[in-house]
């Protein structure tokens, strides 16, 4: 464990895994897949550019913006050339993003859009340090004039410039170089006593994080899981990147924030790890639905709620599960949860994680 990295855990997922799908992502109505080989490749790439840029060892790489495969490329390309990652908030203010990037000694920043670029480039004589914005959506940027501002694919294309270096390092043996206690991420408090405090987690302390994870809610390869919590809280990178990685299951992007519960249901993945807010808007829809059909409908819904609520408090309470509620249970299984489970996109839902509102802890249920 003290030898291996997340960029290691990439490659030998891209050696094994290679044409099974690592990344999905909904863009204008279709899903686009990245199998491993291609994740590995697009980091590959990226970890170039950044060199050809000037990134070193020791270097921090900062991402704002909500979850995209580049959010996930970029920090990996960091970290395969010995730097460090920081996911920042996307609804971060200007004067929150000045301390953060300053705080960090950022050299080089990820931004998803326009939005996130307007931000930086207000703010850029308060952070000198910051030598190139890189961005991913182009959207609105078209007349943007702007030596330090580069596109996530005009990086990726000086990679190629680097590599003809006769001086160029080779991405490989920078990723050997890196050991489990490297730093792998800055990970910022909440900041409610004070100014919001940087955790160094290193490589080390990110994969055992995901390794007891999948101990304790068993994930296998191929699997499919939803991210929509944001990226640069730890959770949601403990999920996309460190278990990932570890097992190998495929991390789905929704198209927008909004459009969760519908891709939700396109996905139906196998785990989901989610605030309480998402599991009372399901359940305000059901009800919704459930006071608005007919009598019959409502009347079986009330009993299969009945045999749902005795299960579930026998299992809350670790107590024995009659014959008598498990044959009650599995019929109205079949009549009607399995189809409501259906209808929300949860009919392969094999465990769940709650996300508290506080986000100093989270509940796991089966």
């Amino acid at each position: 464990m003290t030898e291996v990295t997340l960029p290691k855990l990439l490659k030998q997922k891209a050696e094994t895994m290679g044409e099974a799908v690592a990344l999905r992502e909904k863009e204008f109505g279709i899903w686009q897949e990245f199998t491993w080989r291609e994740y590995y490749d697009n980091v590959k790439a990226f970890s170039y550019g950044l060199l050809e840029l000037g990134f070193q060892r020791g270097d921090r790489l900062a991402i704002i913006g909500d979850n995209r495969p580049e959010w996930l490329f970029g920090a990996l390309a960091a970290q395969s050339l010995g730097g460090i990652s920081v996911g920042i908030y996307q609804d971060s203010l200007p004067k929150e993003l000045v301390y953060f990037l300053n705080h960090s000694e950022v050299k080089i920043v990820i931004a998803e859009d326009q939005e996130q670029v307007d931000k930086l480039l207000e703010t850029k004589e308060e952070i000198p340090q910051v030598e190139y914005i890189i961005y991913y959506d182009p959207k609105g940027l078209r007349m943007y004039q702007n030596e330090r501002l580069l596109s996530f694919k005009d990086v990726q294309d000086l990679g190629e410039k680097y590599r003809q270096r006769p001086d160029a390092l080779v991405f490989e043996a920078e990723v050997e170089k890196g050991r489990g206690d490297d730093i792998a991420i800055f990970c910022y408090t909440s900041g409610t006593t004070g100014h919001p405090k940087a955790a160094m987690l290193s490589h080390h302390n990110l994969i055992n994080m995901g390794v007891s994870l999948m101990k304790m809610d068993p994930m296998e390869p191929g699997d499919e899981f939803l991210s929509f919590l944001p990226l640069a809280w730890i959770g949601e990178q403990m999920m996309s990147l460190s278990s990932a990685l570890h097992i190998g299951f495929t991390v789905n992007f929704p198209e927008e924030t909004n459009t969760v519960q519908e891709n939700l249901r396109e996905i139906g993945p196998h785990t989901m790890f989610s605030p309480p807010r998402i599991w009372e808007d399901m359940v305000s829809k059901v009800q919704v639905r459930i006071q608005d059909a007919g009598w019959l409908k409502r009347k079986l819904y009330q009993l299969a709620m009945k045999t749902g609520y005795r299960r579930a408090d026998a299992l809350i309470n670790k107590k024995p599960i009659g014959w008598d509620l498990k044959l009650s249970y599995l019929f109205w299984d079949w009549l009607i949860f399995s189809a409501i489970r259906d209808h929300l996109g949860l009919l392969r839902l094999t465990y769940l994680r709650q996300k508290s509102p506080t986000s100093k802890r989270s509940e796991s249920g089966r």
